[in-house]
């Protein structure tokens, strides 16, 4: 995985590519599945914005390889122009008549097998949804920037201005539609919610009032954040009543107030940790991409609506963060994390996904996260890719397997307003949790935990490319679980463009570990200061004895100055490039103390 993400990324751009340009083989899908088309759009883009290397948007500088795996849509000049229509094409044919983006689509499930979704629970809206909508809208934004400085033709520019008019019309309703599905509630300490947060929290038994207290203090300045959004903005009042126990996320959609119904609202203001995740993955790429922010993608309605996500975001991952590292031992450790009415391993991996969310959020070179939070979250990933049966046999009927095929059905409360009960189809177990671990390998500095998370990521990485279609037009891309575990009836294999989206979200996270500093080891640090020390001391002594001119001594004294140079410049970012420096300049100085000691002796 470490070593071949560009490779892989580009077999994936092949079959991609040459699906589009068969016509009706992969046209935009109609306006009940926006879902679809937007993953399928983000596996192309969103490479394409996080990994300049990989960009086509100037015909001028794009690779051989990229050319290559787009060869279906024609030569440099044609590239950009085919992405430009298969871009407009998607924002056509999902806006409705009004000019209101659409968002419909995903894998709705019905809790009862035997009924099925009725058309207007087709019609809903989710998190997902206008998550994946925002990482596409902000990529095809970034295309359109880059691709117009090298067009001079005035339709062309045109057609760009128009697609990035509907990129940000889509993205402004998918930002606002983040905000209005973040929500808080409030429940009293005796109430069946907050026991299920202490049996969380406090595993051993019921908490002392000691323990509850130390708790609530833990969260109250994430209480006083919620306050400081409304109620009106985020849930229901109470958050400054400090006997009141707490929770905050969001909720699969945009949240039913509880004052008057509101046309497309229908989610329970009830936090789910699946979405939760989703939107916080969505909305990490508003600010941690620097052409986001700098090169004028977002206009100043959206920046204003990235300051209120961001607020959220923070707010939701320290909550979250807080519960799973409350105390000694951490209840993140203590799996499964109670999740409802979900009992299976996926409510300790989103936990997870939060805190590592929380500990990239400290990744600054001001505060690294302390390496035994970082060797707890080792073993946490350790044990969920065992208990997932992807690093140990699944054996026959094995429970475990449902993590992977048919997956874990997350419920959607409220919408139910609708038809019957319904659900949301979790399958990504594997790619998201390959995809923290190569996060975490990212943070950390100890060498031991980093080759354990890769060996992992090696495992991981097995697992998910055996599950890729073999045979028909989708050959390379995903889904065949049946490749990878045996069950009763046999797992269906098809085409899943929600797979493959997340397969291609671990190949970007992983070149772009690559491409990033590594954190700089403290002891190398330390031994690349003490001997940058000692080599400028020898190198003063060295100009300092020499009492006879000698061109190529002073020529080699300039070289091993310039090598000390690139060594201290070198030495906070990469400490161990630092020691082969300063080693190579300790080596060239001890030769010339050695020739000017033996011609001392007259051996010379």
């Amino acid at each position: 995985m470490t070593n071949l993400p560009r490779r892989r990324l580009l077999d994936i751009w092949k079959v991609l590519a040459a699906r589009s340009a068969r016509p009706g083989d992969e046209g935009p899908a109609d306006a009940q599945d926006a879902l679809y088309d937007t993953e399928r759009l983000v596996c192309l883009l969103y490479p394409a914005m996080r990994m300049p290397a990989l960009g086509f948007a100037n015909p001028d500088t794009t690779g051989q390889d990229v050319l290559a795996a787009l060869a279906p849509f024609g030569d440099h000049q044609a590239v950009p122009r085919v992405v430009t229509d298969i871009c407009t094409a998607y924002f056509e044919a999902h806006t409705a008549a009004d000019g209101r983006p659409l968002f419909t689509g995903g894998p709705l499930r019905t809790l009862d097998p035997a009924t099925a979704p009725s058309s207007a629970q087709m019609g809903l809206e989710t998190v997902e949804s206008f998550s994946q909508a925002v990482t596409l809208c902000l990529s095809v934004m970034t295309f359109v920037r880059e691709f117009e400085r090298h067009v001079r033709s005035a339709r062309t520019r045109e057609r760009l201005d128009n697609l990035r008019r509907a990129a940000s019309r889509r993205l402004t309703y998918a930002m606002t539609a983040l905000r209005d599905s973040f929500v808080a509630a409030t429940f009293p300490l005796g109430s069946d919610a907050a026991r299920a947060v202490f049996a969380t929290v406090f595993p051993g038994g019921e908490p002392d009032r000691r323990q509850v207290r130390a708790l609530m203090d833990r969260l109250r300045p994430i209480r006083s954040g919620l306050h400081g959004l409304g109620a009106r903005a985020c849930g229901p009042p109470g958050l400054d009543d400090e006997d009141l126990l707490f929770s905050c996320g969001w909720t699969w959609g945009r949240a039913r107030p509880a004052d008057a119904p509101e046309p497309g609202r229908f989610a329970d203001p009830v936090p789910s940790l699946y979405f939760t995740v989703a939107a916080m993955d969505g909305i990490v790429d508003l600010f941690s991409s620097r052409r986001t922010l700098l090169f004028g993608v977002l206009d100043d309605d959206q920046h204003a609506l990235v300051q209120q996500l961001l607020a959220r975001w923070e707010l939701a991952q320290r909550f979250w963060s807080a519960l799973a590292r409350f105390g000694g031992t951490w209840p993140l450790q203590d799996i499964p994390w109670p999740g409802g009415d979900d009992r299976s391993d996926y409510p300790s991996l989103h936990v997870a996904s939060i805190v590592i969310h929380n500990l990239m959020r400290q990744g600054g070179a001001d505060e690294v996260p302390p390496d035994f939070e970082l060797g707890t979250l080792v073993t946490v990933l350790s044990e969920l890719a065992a208990r997932g049966k992807i690093t140990r046999r699944a054996g026959p009927d094995d429970p475990a397997v449902a993590l992977h095929t048919p997956g874990v059905t997350t419920p959607l409360p409220g919408a139910e307003l609708l038809g019957p009960p319904l659900g949301w189809a979790v399958t990504e177990f594997a790619p998201s949790l390959l995809k923290r671990t190569l996060q975490l390998a990212a943070l950390t500095r100890v060498m031991e935990e980093r080759d354990t998370l890769l060996a992992l990521a090696d495992r991981l990485t097995e697992h998910v490319w055996n599950r890729r279609l073999d045979t028909g037009p989708a050959a390379g891309l995903w889904d065949a679980p049946g490749r990878v575990y045996a069950t009763s009836p046999p797992s269906p294999a098809g085409l899943s463009w929600h797979m493959t989206e997340r397969v291609v979200e671990v190949l970007v996270v992983a070149g772009s570990g690559i491409a990033a500093d590594l954190a700089p080891s403290p002891r190398l640090a330390a031994v690349a200061a003490d001997m940058l020390r000692e080599a400028d001391h020898l190198l003063a002594q060295e100009m300092l004895t020499r009492s006879a001119h000698a061109p190529a001594v002073d020529v080699e004294l300039q070289l091993v100055g310039a090598v000390l140079r690139r060594a201290r410049n070198q030495a906070d970012r990469r400490p161990a490039v630092a020691i082969a420096l300063a080693s190579e300049a300790l080596r060239r100085l001890d030769a010339l103390c050695a020739a000017r000691e033996e011609a001392s002796r007259g051996r010379v």
